[in-house]
């Protein structure tokens, strides 16, 4: 075997290992504890605006523009935008009042310090509405989100039941 196959297929190896290896690390929390969050940030306002476009955005902050972002394929994390950076970190634990930052993700991004200021935020928010749908429903109903984004959010909530109790 010639030593340029021998190393290509040594990279590729340890592609699909580093792959593996971050996919396991990188920590997920569940998509309907992710949903009733947003769901209750919105009735609540800590979620200010509420995106519905491939990723589903709970706009935290506009000076810096931070966001909480997830979907069904990404993990729920914070996003950092200002003028001369952009980044994020990944979120686990579970909610109420269990967040914290991945293990290996950063504390701070972009000179913004995500466990206290915004994690923190996130824990301190109650669990109004237990229900993912009926949190939706009722900051629909309170003037918090549009009808849209209501529809949007509420199917989203019944394509990812909550898991059975035993």
């Amino acid at each position: 075997m010639s030593r340029m196959k021998k190393i290509s297929e040594f990279v590729l190896l340890f592609s699909a290992f580093s792959c593996s290896y971050a996919s396991e690390t990188l920590a997920d929390v569940a998509t309907r504890e992710a949903l009733t969050l947003y769901g209750n940030a919105a009735l609540s306002g800590l979620c200010r605006h509420l995106g519905i476009n491939k990723q589903w955005v709970c706009e935290l902050s506009d000076d810096p523009d931070i966001d909480l972002t997830f979907n069904a394929a990404t993990a729920l994390h914070i996003t950092v935008r200002t003028p001369t950076c952009e980044g994020n970190s990944v979120l686990d634990g579970e909610w109420p009042a269990n967040f914290g930052i991945a293990t290996g993700q950063p504390k701070k991004v972009c000179n913004v310090e995500i466990y206290k200021n915004y994690v923190d935020r996130l824990n301190a928010q109650p669990e109004i509405i237990p229900e993912c749908e009926n949190s939706f429903q009722a900051a629909f109903l309170m003037h918090r989100i549009n009808a849209q984004t209501a529809k949007f959010y509420i199917q989203q909530c019944m394509a990812n039941p909550a898991p059975l109790k035993l």
